[in-house]
């Protein structure tokens, strides 16, 4: 016996144990056709109570009850279970694939016992039915792909001999052991003899009255680089320039493949020799105009954006006043009417400057902004943008005195406001509602300054030395609406008046701005100089 069972094993046990635990169907009948054997997976499978074969454990009952229920198909039952007694009558070793009605495949191993009866196995295939057809559908997807990739590589193949043959230079490539591989048109021209090398794909050293120059072979202006190489990539791919036998001259190309082979590109360039130095310098001037165009282009649109910026303050004055005459329509004094009047048409002439500026923005002014400096008022007009800051909301705590600053100034009134704006508006957007925000004017024997002193969320340490860079926001704004190109605008406004911009902050504690003007600019201004 070619198996091992103890005495113990026999009569205890095991063989439920054994019947219960496996996942395949086992079913055994004897003799006469009766099942004396069968677990609850084969049952499972075939969907039979076992209770039905309690009470008749005949095969022919076994059939009868799928045969009823419409396993087999169509037909007449009788027929249909006589019909599988016979093929069971014959004891044949067999292996089928059967589809159950509710659509998972069962094979059938049946093995004859002889005069012992029969055996039959029944596995659920299901899943590796189902994964076999998933194979099979990649494997279809992967000949597709491959059928694809072969139609692109000669596509590909064919534009590139096509692209070879259109190149008026002469092209010769040869592999990692100097055998020919290709040779278009122009360069069979140059070297006939090369034509009836190509299908014997020859040394390039048995290829009549042909050779590639060596770089060592030339002397260092005639190098692509210019004296010895010091890098692998310079090692790879140089060029000459060398008159050949036919009396032109020819920049000879040559590049290292990836195998190891080379490639030669070999340009005419006779009617070019004479004028390479023209050349050169008409690219270099173009390439200056292109960089002008581009400068140019960049600072256009930095100057839109900023416009675009400094839009929001004189539209939220426009707002506030509007709104404010609204709400007391009909109950305004006049002279409050005609305030909040100058007020919008204040901001409405700052706009169209901000536009009329864009409008004339020329080359000339591609270095940075250009001041219409002019002696005007300059302590009112700091303390007028104050004041219309402090309408803009109920809610904003702005106090200052700027007693200590000059009446007049010779600056540029647009620039140095929206400068302002910026630094008030960050003041009250970054600080809680009512928090109090400050602005001191003083004079120092150099400068005029003003601080803009607020109790808001505060900037980093860290972060300082950015947050007057285009663009930059201080990670403590999160949350909050803005550009981060205020402060960088108010940054050039000074430095344009010749003047700059100090920031001492810290986190949770608020900020202080210091405006820095040169105090020349109030001691320049003429009583009779002032704008009406």
């Amino acid at each position: 016996m070619n198996y091992f069972i103890s005495e113990a094993a026999v009569g205890g046990r095991i063989l439920p144990f054994l019947l219960q635990s496996v996942h395949q169907g086992i079913s055994v009948i004897d003799q006469n056709y009766n099942i004396v054997l069968i677990n609850q997976a084969a049952c499972q499978m075939l969907d039979i109570p076992i209770e039905q074969l309690h009470d008749d454990p005949s095969l022919e009952n076994l059939f009868r009850i799928q045969a009823e229920r419409g396993d087999y198909g169509e037909g007449d039952v009788d027929a249909q279970v006589n019909e599988r007694m016979q093929l069971a009558r014959m004891s044949l070793d067999q292996e089928i694939e059967r589809e159950r009605p509710d659509g998972r495949t069962i094979r059938i191993q049946g093995t004859s016992l002889g005069e012992d009866g029969y055996i039959t196995i029944l596995t659920d295939v299901t899943e590796q039915k189902l994964q076999q057809v998933e194979q099979e559908h990649i494997q279809e997807d992967l000949q597709d792909q491959l059928q694809a990739s072969i139609q692109e590589v000669r596509y590909n193949r064919d534009l590139l001999v096509n692209a070879i043959n259109a190149v008026e230079d002469g092209l010769i490539v040869f592999d990692e052991n100097g055998n020919l591989v290709l040779a278009n048109g122009p360069i069979q021209m140059l070297y006939p003899s090369i034509k009836r090398h190509l299908d014997n794909k020859t040394h390039i050293s048995k290829i009549e009255g042909f050779s590639l120059p060596d770089r060592a072979d030339h002397t260092d202006h005639q190098l692509a680089e210019g004296g010895q190489p010091s890098t692998e990539t310079n090692l790879q791919r140089f060029f000459v320039e060398q008159k050949l036998h036919d009396g032109n001259w020819y920049r000879i190309e040559q590049s290292a493949t990836a195998n190891g082979g080379r490639i030669a590109v070999f340009s005419d360039i006779t009617t070019y020799k004479d004028q390479t130095g023209k050349l050169q310098e008409h690219t270099n001037k173009l390439v200056k105009m292109l960089q002008k165009e581009i400068a140019l282009s960049d600072t256009q649109k930095e100057f839109v954006s900023m416009a675009s910026h400094e839009f929001k303050t004189p539209l939220a004055i426009i707002d506030s006043n509007a709104q404010r005459i609204r709400r007391r329509s009909g109950r305004i004094t006049e002279e409050k009417l005609n305030q909040r009047i100058g007020n919008i048409r204040s901001s409405v002439e700052r706009m169209q400057y901000l536009i009329n500026r864009f409008m004339d923005f020329s080359a000339d002014e591609i270095s940075g902004l250009k001041l219409d400096a002019r002696t005007l008022p300059f302590r009112g007009a700091l303390e007028k943008l104050c004041v219309s800051h402090t309408e803009l909301d109920q809610q904003v705590n702005l106090q200052w005195d700027l007693s200590d600053l000059p009446e007049l100034a010779n600056y540029d009134e647009n620039l140095l406001d929206q400068c302002f704006s910026n630094i008030l508006s960050n003041a009250i957007k970054y600080s809680p509602p009512g928090a109090p925000i400050t602005v001191t004017g003083r004079a120092t024997d150099r400068y005029l300054l003003i601080d803009v002193e607020d109790e808001g969320v505060g900037i980093p340490k860290a972060e300082l030395s950015r947050i007057f860079n285009k663009y930059y926001r201080a990670s403590t704004s999160s949350g909050i609406a803005g550009t981060g190109i205020g402060l960088n605008f108010a940054q050039m406004v000074l430095k344009e008046h010749g003047g700059h911009i100090e920031l001492a902050s810290e986190v949770g504690k608020g900020s202080c701005f210091t405006i820095y003007l040169p105090r020349a600019l109030g001691e320049e201004a003429q009583p009779h100089q002032q704008a009406s």
